[in-house]
């Protein structure tokens, strides 16, 4: 065998730099790196945006034309307000403000409506509900959110109930005992059903998100969920249930026998909740497309308990709220995950895997495992968002009070200033408060919170 060396100018060199294939992918490389960081970063833009911060005014609207009347009203969409009062020209005016400069001139301005009862925002839409007249008959109207133009309204009864469900205008004629969905969209009626249960014998379905908008300090949501659940659960014959779609009107599923004509009925999620409200009461819990078959049944072990509400304390919990209990069980399990006492009849705001309970005494922070991390008494809490909570007194004083921020995660307490203002006249979102001033048809807006990267904490 014989072995050649090469000639030094045959050799192949090695480059002191990588080849052009290597550069490429070390490129790539470093591209995907820094996508995979700014992503991170926007990520916690997204889950901590803002941290609270000192009551800052932002600015005054003045509506000269409004009449002393206690219906003057703003609700908040991002950055726009929409605020509605009865004028001296003897109707209704409802104008869109720019929360940022609420003195500039209106987004829109509507003032056809006479004889209006009251209006609220829900997503996309303001609704305006009119009075009724001497038969008891009255006017639903919903207005395009973005320019103040009308697209579809209902007549509805005093006797009828109605609810809003994303798209989906859901109504109860109580003459006829019917059950009937309409697309506000389309204006096509989907369905109409036979509903002689009556006006309660139908549920819509809470879900998560719906957990995450601002709420007064009585619980009533300030603002329409992000996701809503276009299903509703109704009563049938035979002491059944059956899971409607409201985009078909069709049935998802139907079982027997589950629910009698007492029962608490809630569907969360992907499931059906159905407690027995007497002494020692019982819960079921149902898979919504398998109602044929309890998942789980969890039994008060105290005989004498009786069970006022069901409700989500948490993505995978339902707590039992009794008149001096909270039992806060697995939605998957039915185990009980902590059971707590409260002063008389509560209010149950989640925030995350937090729990506030508002009762007779002020309201009390509870971790996930329900214990106490902080007590308020006195006060009033009403949820911001998914991270926080405001806290006002139960008993507003005469003249300037303060507010306070509390952070759910850790329990911190901020004071953000004291304002005269009253709570009822307030609304709030994650960042702003607006508030009725005592000269009539004026709105002072604050902010209420700063992106959290400014350094205010």
């Amino acid at each position: 065998m014989h072995t050649h060396a090469l000639a030094d100018g045959l050799r192949p060199r090695r480059s002191l730099w990588l080849s052009r294939r290597a550069r490429w992918s070390a490129a790539v490389v470093a591209v995907l790196v820094v996508a995979v960081l700014a992503g991170a970063f926007v990520y916690r833009l997204n889950q901590r945006p803002y941290a609270f911060d000192r009551l800052s005014r932002i600015g005054v609207v003045t509506f000269p034309d409004a009449v002393d009347d206690a219906s003057i009203r703003a609700f908040l969409d991002s950055s726009r307000a929409f605020v509605g009062y009865p004028a001296t020209d003897g109707h209704f005016h409802l104008h869109a403000v720019d929360v940022d400069d609420p003195a500039a001139a209106p987004m829109w301005t509507n003032t056809s409506f006479t004889a209006v009862e009251s209006f609220h925002f829900a997503r996309g839409s303001v609704v305006v509900t009119g009075l009724p007249d001497q038969a008891g008959h009255r006017t639903i109207t919903l207005l395009n959110a973005s320019n103040g133009v009308p697209f579809i309204s209902f007549d509805v009864t005093d006797d009828d109930r109605w609810e809003l469900v994303g798209k989906y205008f859901v109504r109860y004629r109580s003459a006829e005992h019917r059950l009937v969905i309409t697309d506000v969209g389309t204006q096509k009626e989907i369905a109409t059903l036979d509903q002689p249960g009556g006006p309660h014998s139908f549920w819509l379905t809470d879900n998560w998100s719906h957990q995450q908008v601002p709420t007064s300090t009585n619980g009533a949501a300030l603002d329409e969920p992000l996701t809503v659940d276009p299903h509703l659960v109704r009563a049938v014959a035979g002491g059944g249930l059956e899971v409607l779609s409201l985009s078909s009107g069709k049935p998802d599923a139907t079982a027997p026998g589950i629910a009698g004509p007492q029962d608490l009925v809630y569907p969360y999620a992907e499931q059906v909740f159905v407690a027995t409200p007497g002494p020692g009461y019982r819960i079921r819990a149902y898979d919504r497309m398998k109602l044929s078959k309890a998942q789980w049944t969890w039994a008060s072990p105290d005989q004498q308990a009786k069970v006022d509400a069901l409700v989500a304390c948490g993505e995978r919990r339902v707590c039992a709220v009794e008149r001096g209990r909270l039992t806060a069980l697995d939605i998957r399990t039915g185990e009980v995950e902590f059971r707590v006492d409260l002063d008389g009849p509560g209010t149950v705001l989640p925030v995350g895997d937090r729990v506030m309970l508002r009762d007779a005494g002020g309201s009390v922070l509870l971790d996930d495992a329900g214990h106490v991390m902080r007590r308020w008494p006195g006060k009033r809490a009403a949820r911001l968002d998914d991270g926080s909570y405001l806290l006002l007194p139960s008993d507003v004083p005469v003249g300037a009070f303060p507010w306070l921020g509390v952070q759910a995660g850790n329990g911190v307490t901020r004071d953000l200033g004291s304002i005269d203002v009253s709570p009822e006249t307030c609304t709030w979102s994650h960042t702003y408060l607006a508030c009725a001033a005592e000269v009539p048809g004026r709105f002072v807006f604050y902010r209420v919170r700063t992106p959290w990267y400014s350094g205010r904490l």
